[in-house]
């Protein structure tokens, strides 16, 4: 899962883009970059290094990016530590120059990699999946155009695309001299949405940063939609797939902020609506207060609060000077890294039965140290309720969890799970009732009943190139 942006049509697109990454860093923290086009030197610049946006890209640097046209990416790695050449926005020289940004994950890496060995010879340098997608689209452009490229050569090229690669991903790009490109897979897993702005147009992985730069008219990509921006500002669009959309349930349970809309659902009403449907679920009302995880849980539990008429608390305060926790080297110091970036008002706690609210339980690992350490602050009982239903398959699609093992509630009932993590009950929004909040959006479930929106036999490929990291190195997904 990342953040992408593209700005197109103003001299500052470098700076917008810049302010529009950090309206998506919690998107990702491993990498960022910025790169643009200046057509009046027909020349491309880029920012990009590890870190966090403005540790990543200095401010100063980013007046430095010139030209009309700019994309941004922020990272979350699936395959554990990055490599600077695996830093994204990534360039290539041929058919003209071309620089791409992606959100998603590819499942048939393997395949695409020996066909642009074995039949077009072209070589990678990275496991970045997006370095595939820029050889396989660049090769399926025409590499006899003098001038420009017309929009059936973007359509031909992305159909060819669709049709090579298997996974779910939004995508923009830029090619030198011409425009903006951007586009949805088949089945619009990943979101992506499009703006104006007098004459200038922009891409985000999140309405929210286009809001805050000023654009308006703001929609979603459909599903298999390619677009086109030409530097003249004139839009072509297309939508070349026509498979049902299954956008992925997790943008609006956990990685898409609040104050954002996908799919023209707003993710706080629907954070809303999670808690009312948990608390039908919750059978055992006997608690004093009810407290959610920071920072995502707030809104269901709020409205869990309110249908079960029990006490709202926050007492587990997060430290917003913590940086990211690395590798420690004792189990020890893993225990007490939850200290570093989260601690519980110990006043509050003591005597009291604790209903704890979390979006999600997927590892489990950091809900057993929450659990934990409210006990061990004199907290008499704790249960948890989780707004998203049991996660027991994996993620194919960019989501940290592609090995159902790893998975908490892989092969075990509520009740095991609470004995695994800690907790006198785990309760979970049922799966039904979550589809009842999406109404008519057919979401993607896959993660929760196997119910993959394509084929995942070569599923194993992605595996393979996932590097085996330990969770408190990546302290994302629970």
């Amino acid at each position: 899962m990342c953040g992408i942006i593209g700005i197109i049509g103003t001299p500052q697109a470098a700076q917008e883009s810049y302010l529009g990454l950090l309206m998506l860093q919690h998107r990702g923290q491993d990498s960022a970059g910025i790169l643009s086009f200046d057509d009046s030197q027909y020349e491309f610049h880029q920012e990009k290094n590890l870190g966090q946006i403005k540790d990543a890209i200095p401010e100063e640097k980013v007046l430095g990016l010139k030209g009309n046209i700019a994309i941004g990416h922020t990272r979350y790695s699936t395959i554990g530590k990055i490599r600077k050449e695996e830093i994204q926005p990534m360039l290539i020289n041929s058919p003209f120059g071309m620089a791409m940004v992606h959100n998603g994950n590819i499942i048939n890496t393997a395949e695409i990699k020996a066909n642009l060995r074995n039949k077009n010879k072209r070589t990678v340098f990275s496991h970045n999946d997006l370095e595939l997608m820029l050889n396989l689209y660049a090769e399926n452009l025409p590499s006899n155009v003098k001038d420009k490229f017309s929009f059936q050569d973007m359509i031909t090229a992305t159909t060819k695309l669709f049709q090579g690669i298997n996974g779910g991903y939004s995508v923009i790009s830029t090619l030198a001299d011409h425009g903006m490109i951007a586009f949805k897979d088949p089945s619009g897993i990943r979101p992506l949405c499009f703006g104006e702005k007098g004459g200038c147009y922009g891409l985000a992985s999140e309405s929210k940063s286009l809001e805050f730069l000023g654009y308006t008219n703001i929609r979603e990509l459909s599903a298999g939609e390619l677009l086109f921006i030409s530097n003249e500002g004139k839009v072509h669009s297309k939508i070349i797939s026509k498979r049902p959309s299954r956008p992925c349930m997790f943008e609006w349970i956990y990685f898409s902020n609040a104050d954002t809309n996908i799919w023209n659902k707003s993710v706080y009403q629907m954070r809303l609506r999670f808690g009312q449907k948990l608390a039908e679920s919750i059978e055992d009302k006997d608690f004093d207060i009810v407290v959610p995880v920071p920072d995502t849980s707030r809104p269901s539990a709020i409205a869990l609060s309110e249908e079960l008429g029990i006490p709202y608390r926050e007492v587990l305060i997060k430290n917003r000077y913590s940086q990211r926790t690395f590798i420690l080297n004792t189990q020890k110091d893993r225990e007490n890294a939850i200290k570093l970036k989260m601690n519980a008002v110990k006043s509050e706690v003591i005597g009291k039965k604790i209903l704890l609210v979390d979006d999600s339980i997927v590892r489990g690992s950091t809900s057993k140290r929450i659990i934990q350490h409210l006990l061990d602050c004199g907290a008499t009982k704790v249960s948890i309720a989780s707004t998203c239903p049991p996660i027991k398959k994996p993620c194919y699609y960019g989501i940290d969890f592609p090995n159902s093992e790893e998975l908490v509630a892989f092969n075990r009932n509520p009740m095991e799970v609470a004995r695994t993590i800690g907790a006198q009950d785990v309760y979970y929004l049922p799966i039904e009732a979550l589809k009842e909040i999406f109404d008519d959006l057919k979401i993607c479930t896959a993660c929760l009943d196997g119910d993959y929106p394509t084929d995942i036999t070569q599923t194993n490929t992605m595996i393979d190139k996932r590097i085996k990291h330990e969770e408190i190195d990546l302290p994302r997904l629970r």
